[in-house]
């Protein structure tokens, strides 16, 4: 069954989140370890029609993980999510090739004709340094 967005409210939407999430979204992913927070973290960021921001907040205790660095830098370079996205679809052979996720992202957005669309705002902020007795893993975002 597919799942429209049968509300109304008397405000013009200027988000276009799937319909299954709310216009306006805080939340967070707690979980043990290696449950999958980080994969559905990335899949809400990166798939296309899931989410539409502009402000992004991160807030974990895991934000040294490659998954991280590798968002990080796409945001920082301006690089559109799909092509974020591409580089961790593209994960055997950016290592066959013995690439750096790093300079792949460099080198994407000094070729990159178009950035993103809009500016985005983006904050990451390590958990630990917030929380040092945090016992649960936690991953906070903020949209």
């Amino acid at each position: 069954m597919a799942v429209k967005n049968i509300s109304w409210n008397e405000h013009i939407a200027n988000k276009n989140n799937h319909p299954l999430l709310p216009k306006s979204l805080r939340g967070l992913i707690v979980c043990k370890s290696g449950c999958g927070k980080t994969t559905l973290l990335l899949n809400l960021l990166l798939q296309p029609g899931w989410l539409d921001y502009s402000k992004l907040s991160v807030f974990g205790k895991s934000l040294f993980q490659p998954e991280y660095k590798i968002l990080r830098k796409g945001f920082e370079e301006q690089l559109p999510k799909e092509m974020i996205m591409n580089i961790f679809e593209n994960h055997d052979k950016i290592l066959r090739e013995q690439i750096s996720p790093n300079e792949l992202i460099h080198e994407l957005a000094k070729n990159q004709k178009t950035r993103s669309k809009s500016q985005l705002s983006v904050i990451f902020m390590n958990w630990q340094t917030m929380c040092p007795t945090q016992e649960k893993s936690t991953l906070s975002i903020k949209i």
